[in-house]
């Protein structure tokens, strides 16, 4: 029984090891900002379940057209993608700087353009397997005290080098 209490505890602090490594325990910074310069995509439209096969798979080519089309990858979602848990409406891909290079088959090129009032959750050496579920809470929770509205049709992901990661949310 002793060993089986101490293999509980070994592997307990394993995991708390691990999360701490991919930057588990950093605190997202939080700013209510207006957009300046307009963010340019390349990627491919979604519309289903986020569940799908063909959601991962858009994320999967945006992860191989990124060496090629030098970007970080972000998403854009169109609701909510913490309230739209049967139907998503995405722009997956990367943001770019170029928007003259050719695309890969299917990849389209999209803007978000300047101006734009959002509350920006930013963090910095966070895998962006863990930065979603860090950054939107964070984001969330200074709408709430800020008493700002979400517009509910903006919500931009940006996953860039040095596991930096950011979350736009439009806001009124």
């Amino acid at each position: 029984m002793r060993y089986v209490f101490l293999a509980i505890i070994l592997l307990t602090l394993l995991a708390a090891g691990f999360y701490a490594y991919l930057g588990g325990t950093r605190t997202p910074t939080v700013t209510l900002e207006t957009t300046a310069a307009p963010v340019y995509l390349a990627g491919q439209a979604f519309r289903g379940p986020p569940n799908s096969e063909k959601f991962g798979q858009l994320f999967r080519q945006a992860k191989d057209a990124q060496a090629r089309l030098r970007g970080d990858l972000a998403n854009l979602y169109l609701r909510s993608p913490e309230t739209a848990h049967d139907t998503i409406q995405a722009f997956i891909g990367l943001a770019v700087a170029d928007t003259t290079q050719g695309l890969p088959t299917g990849f389209r090129y999209r803007v978000v353009p300047a101006g734009q009032r959002v509350l920006a959750a930013r963090l910095r050496g966070v895998s962006y397997l863990l930065a979603p579920n860090k950054l939107y809470p964070a984001a969330f929770d200074a709408i709430k005290e800020q008493k700002l509205t979400p517009t509910g049709n903006f919500y931009l992901e940006k996953f860039g080098a040095d596991d930096a990661s950011e979350v736009w949310i439009g806001v009124k």
